[in-house]
């Protein structure tokens, strides 16, 4: 899932710009650090959000695979709630896991200068 994002980023990508900056002297490690990398940065965001937020809390999947040997953050909050009742610490690894995606959220997103 984190590869199509990028191939359709630098799939869109128009060659002129590599080319330009082939043309101005850049080598082909200046063109990928200063062309292609910083234009490709969005598929890398979508892609992080696409693959990193719902991982971290597909507990089923792990569950039908694993069993019950393996406690991923979902299965913990799971767990909290309908085996151990100890709401408060299903209820505080449900907010720090909703942290996690807000600041991988505000990480990744496009900056914009004015």
């Amino acid at each position: 899932f984190m590869i199509l994002p990028i191939f359709n980023v630098l799939d869109d990508m128009d060659n002129n710009l590599i080319n330009a900056s082939y043309d101005l002297g850049a080598t082909k490690w200046e063109t990928f650090r200063h062309v292609i990398f910083p234009l490709s940065m969005n598929g890398v965001r979508s892609g992080v959000q696409s693959v990193f937020i719902p991982s971290l809390s597909l507990f089923m999947l792990t569950r039908l695979i694993g069993g019950n040997r393996v406690i991923t953050l979902g299965t913990a909050i799971e767990q909290n709630f309908l085996t151990n009742d100890n709401y408060g610490m299903g209820s505080t690894i449900g907010v720090i896991l909703i942290l996690t995606m807000f600041i991988t959220m505000w990480v990744t997103k496009e900056r914009r200068e004015r």
